[in-house]
């Protein structure tokens, strides 16, 4: 399959702001290598797991007008969770997993609003701006560089290339990903939200 990349910018709003049905994603499905255990089980100082905690954002979310939400899939080999179908394809092969999850359950999900478990100072209203941008577009969306969290379309397009990022047929990135379907890239909000919890240091560093 021959992905070229297409330019990054905000063409490709809707003539019309429709109702859309999103569903909302943890990636929880990394080998967790450099932490040593499951990061998705280590639990924070308010008590929580890191999986609760980005669950929890999607509990506390207040979609905007024509956005309609599914319940939260988690991606990976767990309890609850949607597994990968192929194996080790990293979060590109998480998201292919959920769409075709979706797919063969006849959800009508029209995107995904995209959420790593292991970015635990995400807040409920940035994931609202996610949802305003997005709704009225048919390309990606998320914080300037940082590819999560996102608003991720669900379409043939989309679904093409992850089915070739898992097989290993196209650059397997968000950032190629986004490259691909252009992507609406937010101002970047201040603070600490997109702290990752990769090792033991920075979960040592939270201070919820």
């Amino acid at each position: 399959m021959n992905i070229s990349p297409a330019s990054t910018g905000q063409g490709g709003a809707t003539s019309q702001q429709t109702a859309r049905i999103v569903c909302p994603v943890v990636l929880a499905g990394g080998l967790s290598s450099r932490m040593g255990r499951d990061k998705a089980l280590l639990e924070l100082p308010n008590g929580r797991t890191l999986l609760a905690q980005a669950k929890s954002l999607f509990d506390a979310l207040d979609p905007p007008a024509g956005v309609e939400m599914l319940p939260t899939l988690v991606s990976g080999a767990r309890p609850g969770g949607v597994p990968d179908r192929v194996v080790a394809a990293g979060p590109l092969g998480g998201l292919q997993a959920i769409a075709d999850h979706l797919q063969q359950s006849q959800r009508g999900c029209e995107a995904l609003l995209v959420v790593p478990v292991d970015m635990p100072l995400l807040s409920p209203a940035l994931l609202r701006q996610l949802c305003v941008a997005g709704q009225a577009l048919e390309q990606a969306v998320c914080f300037g560089d940082f590819y999560l969290p996102c608003w991720l379309p669900l379409d043939q397009r989309s679904g093409r290339y992850l089915e070739a990022a898992a097989m290993g047929n196209a650059v397997a990135s968000l950032r190629a990903l986004f490259g691909y379907l252009g992507c609406l890239q937010l101002p970047v909000p201040e603070g600490d939200w997109h702290l990752n919890v990769n090792g033991p240091q920075d979960f040592e560093r939270l201070n919820l």
